[in-house]
């Protein structure tokens, strides 16, 4: 669009136009691609055939990989479209034809709606007035919003500009937007890049979709934590944005519940039941996972410092750490940084520097990620994990999609390069070492060592459990924890 020489000289000055931060939980809003939109015919229609077919290629790339899809159109009911209660069609009469229920206010044809999109149904330009989307991107874990569809100047405009202002970082994807004339077009776009929202060409928008770690949570996922009776509560621990389920009681003693490498909260959710009539547990989302936040660092000191701000963040009183696998190493290096009511570490990775690697290796993880982003089921899980109960399988096959693939190689990394045996001495009494008699991951050697070396620990071995105690042995391993905590109450 033509603009006067200064323009650019007063915008730099201002300091516009930085770069937005892309996220690792994108979603998809498409706005308004409605036949009143989309097709000359109607009032407030245009022939916006090159948009929808960009905004359909954004669409398959999203469903391929499991981003969420998120329509909007406007509806009138007949009182608003034929009274005078609406002061937009006071002003935009022909906007009068998208009346509910009518062709003008169907989804364009050449896009395709499934059952597991979400439609926002919208009286006014933007997206977000009136109507439930934040809250509905806020529950999908949603970091980054990308919009595209119609009008440029109008609806899309006014829904990124208010995804900004509700905290998600915005993309606009320029190929898949379209106005009813250029002008107004390309100086929304010019507004939108220097003040709200990056203005990205589609192949970018496409390649960003196609990221590898982009971490994703569907419908099904999220409908898992309908069933889970606990409370969601969040905690900043310094930037990151960390979400931990609250099983109650209040008064409880509370046990902080860290998980292994790729498993999110919910995965522990079966644990976490049997313990409320003793103790409090709280399941931490650990950076990376479920519904927390990506991170720059995934070594021990940054997931003893995230223990620490859930701690202090949710009040918890002379708390009880407990952890699995990974969380029983941050419950270890944590352990040994304040004092804590006690500790329980469940078969943790006794790996380190000079020593036997971890028993699983790193491509097996990002292969059983790269099933799960791809769209695995209970079925192939259980090929992997055959004693486990079948709902721990659904879980995984729902959930691990949610997980970092730069958080799980990077904890991958921490398993061979950070050594279990600098910190297990120190930790102080009481605690209690948990381990599976048929684990991989603390042999024989291994538990003789660690009661070496740190002789006041009470070591309690699960027999015939593999490294996943609680789901290859649930009743013994569940009634050993059960114990240990009762001592340390």
């Amino acid at each position: 669009m033509p603009v006067d020489e200064g323009l650019d000289s007063v915008y730099d000055r201002a300091g516009f136009g930085a770069s937005v931060p892309r996220g690792s939980r994108p979603a998809l809003v498409v706005v308004d691609l409605t036949r009143g939109f989309t097709e000359p015919g109607f009032p407030s229609g245009a022939d916006l055939t090159a948009e929808v077919t960009a905004a359909a290629a954004l669409v398959a790339e999203a469903r391929r990989r499991g981003i969420p899809v998120i329509y909007t159109a406007i509806s009138y009911t007949p009182a608003e479209a034929d009274g005078d209660a609406v002061a937009w069609l006071r002003k935009a009469p022909g906007m009068r034809a998208l009346r509910e229920g009518s062709e003008a206010i169907a989804l364009d044809p050449r896009l395709e709606q499934r059952e597991s999109d979400h439609l926002i149904l919208k009286k006014g330009a933007s997206a977000f007035h009136g109507t439930s989307l934040a809250a509905l991107l806020t529950s999908l874990g949603t970091d980054t919003v990308v919009v595209c569809g119609a009008t440029t100047s109008g609806c899309v405009r006014a829904t990124a500009v208010d995804a900004v202002q509700s905290g998600f970082n915005t993309l606009v994807v320029r190929e898949a937007c379209g106005d009813r004339a250029q002008g107004p077009h390309d100086a929304a776009l010019f507004d939108l890049q220097a003040k709200y929202a990056d203005v990205v060409g589609l192949d970018e928008a496409l390649a960003y979709l196609a990221d590898e770690d982009l971490r994703t949570v569907g419908q099904p996922a999220l409908a898992d934590l309908g069933d889970v009776p606990a409370t969601s509560r969040w905690v900043r621990s310094g930037p990151v944005r960390l979400h931990v389920l609250d099983y109650g009681p209040s008064d409880g003693v509370p046990v902080l519940v860290l998980p292994g490498i790729t498993s999110p909260a919910v995965t522990m959710d079966f644990v976490a039941r049997e313990l409320t009539d003793l103790v409090r547990p709280l399941v931490l989302d650990v950076r990376g996972r479920g519904l927390s936040d990506d991170a720059p660092d995934y070594d021990l000191a940054s997931y003893a410092a995230d223990v620490e701000a859930v701690v202090d963040g949710l009040g918890l009183r002379d708390p009880i750490l407990f952890g699995h696998s990974m969380g029983a190493r941050i419950a270890v290096r944590a352990a040994t940084r304040r004092p804590y009511r006690g500790t329980v570490l469940a078969d943790p990775p006794l790996s380190g520097p000079g020593r036997a690697p971890y028993p699983t290796t790193l491509d097996a993880f990002l292969g059983q990620l790269a099933q799960a982003r791809r769209g695995t089921d209970a079925d192939e899980v259980a090929r992997s994990w055959p004693r486990w109960p079948r709902r721990e399988q659904e879980l995984r096959a729902r959930w691990l999609s949610s997980c970092s693939r730069s958080a799980i190689a990077a904890t991958h990394a921490g398993f061979e390069s950070e050594d279990f045996f600098d910190d297990w001495p120190k930790v102080p009494a009481p605690a209690y070492f948990l381990y599976g008699g048929a684990s991989p991951v603390v042999t024989a050697d291994g538990a003789a060592e660690a009661a070496e070396r740190n002789p006041s620990a009470e070591l309690v071995e699960i027999p015939g459990a593999g490294h996943m105690i609680f789901w290859d042995e649930p009743e013994a391993a569940l009634g050993a924890l059960r114990e240990a905590l009762r001592k340390l109450l």
